[in-house]
């Protein structure tokens, strides 16, 4: 700001002396009369935040920090089951907190809990449960609290709305790992792989299948919805260009990704700040739909989709389609019901599972999956008999088990045995706080 403001020093009142930041004290804090003016955290957040954050807590005494963790979360999140019980399993006490008040009012909201109880952990999702400019993140800091930031999805989807660089001084974990360079090269200081796991406790006893999941033992099921939720709003006004869209849709049918790291090529935009890699993520969704659909009508109109009405909008989708599953209740049970699983990967994490890598086996299911880069977490010798490229696979597939019961049963009990040894999410949290320094 000095330097944008010509005269600056001769605009500052004679009795106003200058103090150095590092001299902003905990203690000079607490016991100065201080007058904020909040605008200055918008306009130069990287600054501000830090000294905003050494106020809120200067008159806050803070309860000794013990192995409590906050986990913020939204009404209807996934997660926030998985990792409370992933969480209690270390011992720790677990306060799930509305994200909302968090992130309108960090400056009062945390100062206040902390006047009651000083988590040693706080785990966000998606950024959830911090404010754009960085505040939430400094008192948390300034109190010794240890954050970290779990990127369930692209991140460079998730950073535009991120108005300060206070993210590239959080410990962030990418659930893939082709995002650890493209971060790191973006300013990220620390990024560490944390794929997304099994929740043994909510999948591994499956309940009674409702009403609308009938005759589903010799059936290929996928569930899912056609889009995510207000992506209209997301991409508004974004098309991907045509020509790179067509020498997409020409890599589909080879079996080959044209994946969001390949559209970034195309594109060339800056990831932050700014809306600018929104062009690159625009053409990874359009053409991950693509993919969906085009191996939706290629599994036939057999296959069975749990999902929304617009199924029934698109060409070519003649399937039976249901409405919805309870994502807790009767979703372990259809999984484990049906003859297989469909696994359809989008293009917007190149390398990123699903959740269906994880919990069909946990239920007792079977999954088919193309062939994701991903996967290279698990044996190949899982993997291969599994495994995708082009749609025309997908049928000769689910019949190839669907005669042979033996092979699909030795399958399905070592990857039910592989999954709840290593990929669950109680090891995600031993990676994670390990990663943190934690218990």
């Amino acid at each position: 700001m000095q330097s944008q403001i010509q005269s600056w020093d001769k605009r500052v009142p004679s009795g106003f002396l200058p103090l150095d930041p590092q001299l902003f004290t905990p203690e000079l804090a607490a016991q100065s009369t201080i007058i904020r003016y909040r605008p200055g955290l918008k306009a130069f957040p990287s600054f501000w935040a830090p000294l905003t954050a050494r106020v809120a807590l200067g008159h806050t005494i803070l309860t000794p920090q013990s192995q409590i963790a906050w986990l913020p979360f939204a009404e209807n999140d996934l997660l926030v089951r998985e990792l409370l019980h992933a969480l209690e399993a270390r011992g720790y006490t677990v306060r799930t907190i509305n994200q909302e008040h968090l992130e309108r009012s960090p400056g009062t909201a945390l100062p206040a809990f902390m006047e009651h109880e000083t988590p040693a952990l706080f785990l966000s999702v998606n950024f959830k449960g911090l404010d754009p400019f960085g505040l939430g993140f400094n008192i948390l800091r300034e109190a010794g609290v240890k954050t970290g930031i779990w990127l369930v999805d692209n991140p460079f989807n998730i950073l535009p709305s991120i108005k300060s660089g206070f993210w590239k001084e959080v410990p962030l974990f990418v659930t893939d790992h082709t995002f650890i360079t493209p971060l790191k090269r973006a300013g990220a200081s620390e990024v560490t792989h944390l794929p997304l796991a099994a929740c043994p406790e909510l999948f591994s006893q499956p309940g009674p299948l409702p009403d609308h999941g009938n005759d589903l033992e010799n059936k290929l099921v996928f569930v899912g919805r056609s889009e995510f939720p207000r992506k209209q709003k997301f991409f508004a006004g974004l098309k991907p260009p045509k020509a790179q869209m067509e020498q997409a849709v020409s890599m589909l049918s080879r079996g080959e990704r044209p994946h969001f790291h390949w559209w970034h090529k195309q594109i060339p935009s800056r990831p932050w700040p700014g809306n600018e890699i929104r062009t690159v993520g625009i053409g990874a969704e359009v053409t991950g739909q693509r993919w969906k659909l085009d191996c939706l009508t290629a599994a036939g109109e057999e296959t069975v989709i749990f999902g929304d009405d617009k199924w029934r909008q698109y060409s070519g989708i003649t399937n039976d389609i249901r409405r919805f599953l309870d994502y807790y209740g009767a979703l372990p049970a259809v999984y484990h019901a049906a003859g297989a699983i469909l696994n359809i990967t989008g293009m917007q994490l190149p390398a990123g599972l699903t959740q269906r890598h994880f919990d069909v086996w946990c239920a007792g299911g079977f999954l088919l999956t193309d062939a994701n880069p991903g996967l290279t977490i698990f044996p190949d010798s899982l993997t291969t008999p599994i495994t995708y490229k082009v749609t025309a696979d997908i049928g000769p597939l689910f019949t190839t088990f669907q005669k042979n019961d033996s092979d699909k049963i030795t399958l399905q009990d070592a990857w039910k045995k592989e999954i709840q040894e290593h990929h669950t999410y109680h090891n995600r949290l031993e990676t994670l706080t390990q990663a943190l320094g934690l218990p």
